[in-house]
C-alpha cells in the first residue's frame, strides 16, 4: 500500500513516526528535490534517517528521480496531459519504483507541504499511480487518513467548489500547472549539498 504525507503539520518528529507505526509503514521514500529543510531542520535527511531507523522504518531518498524540481521542468517545458510526465526516464524508473515496492509492503512517500493538492506527491506522483496504474493512493492529512476520492472531495469542501464539475484527472492536471507555472512554486533553498543519495 502506498501513502504519502506531508511533514510541515507534524512539528513534532515524534508524532509522525507514531502515525507512520501506527499505519505499519516500513519505509519512507523522501521526495522533496533536497533533503533539507529551513524551516524544520528535524527533517534535514541526516536528522530523520536515524530517527526512523530507530524506529524499524527505512529511508530512502527518490528526489533524484521524482523531485518536485524534476516535476516542475516538464511541466514548465510543456504537457498536454499527466501521462507526458513518463516521457522523463527518472520519473519512470521512480514511478516503477515505488508500484513494485507498494505491492509487497506499505510504504510512504513524504515530502514538506500539508495540504496535497500544494504537492507534487499528490498532483504528479500519486495520481500518474492511480490513473494509470490503477494503485490505490492514501493520503495521510494530520490525524486523517484519505484516500484518492476523499482527497479531493476534501479539497473542493475546503475550496468551496463543491459544485465544480470537472473530470478529476483534468483538475489534477490544471491544478499541478497552476503550481508550476502560474504560481511558479519554487524549490526550498538548499542548505546543504546532498551527496551520494541516489537510490539506482
Amino acid at each position: 500500500m502506498l501513502y504519502t504525507v506531508g511533514y510541515s503539520p507534524f512539528f513534532e518528529t515524534e508524532k509522525l513516526i507514531n502515525k507512520l507505526k501506527e499505519l505499519n509503514i516500513s519505509a519512507v521514500f523522501d521526495i522533496r528535490t533536497f533533503p533539507y529543510s529551513n524551516a524544520f531542520p528535524q527533517y534535514n535527511e541526516p536528522n530523520i534517517k536515524p530517527i526512523l531507523k530507530a524506529n524499524k522504518i527505512e529511508y530512502k531518498f527518490l528526489g533524484d528521480y521524482i523531485g518536485g524540481l524534476t516535476i516542475k521542468k516538464e511541466v514548465q517545458k510543456g504537457i498536454s496531459n499527466l501521462y507526458d510526465l513518463t516521457r522523463n526516464e527518472n520519473i519512470k524508473k521512480g514511478l516503477n519504483y515505488l508500484y513494485k515496492t507498494s505491492k509487497h509492503k506499505n510504504i510512504a512517500i513524504m515530502c514538506a507541504e500539508k495540504s496535497p493538492f500544494d504537492c507534487h506527491r499528490f498532483l504528479a506522483v500519486s495520481a500518474l499511480l492511480k490513473f494509470y496504474a490503477n494503485l490505490e493512493v492514501l493520503n495521510i492529512i494530520e490525524d486523517k487518513v484519505l484516500n484518492f476520492r476523499e482527497t479531493i472531495d476534501n479539497w473542493k469542501i475546503e475550496q468551496n467548489l463543491t459544485s465544480l464539475k470537472i473530470d478529476d484527472e483534468k483538475l489534477i492536471f490544471q491544478r499541478l500547472n497552476y503550481i508550476y507555472k502560474t504560481l511558479n512554486k519554487r524549490e526550498e533553498k538548499i542548505v546543504k549539498k546532498a551527496e551520494n543519495l541516489s537510490l539506482f
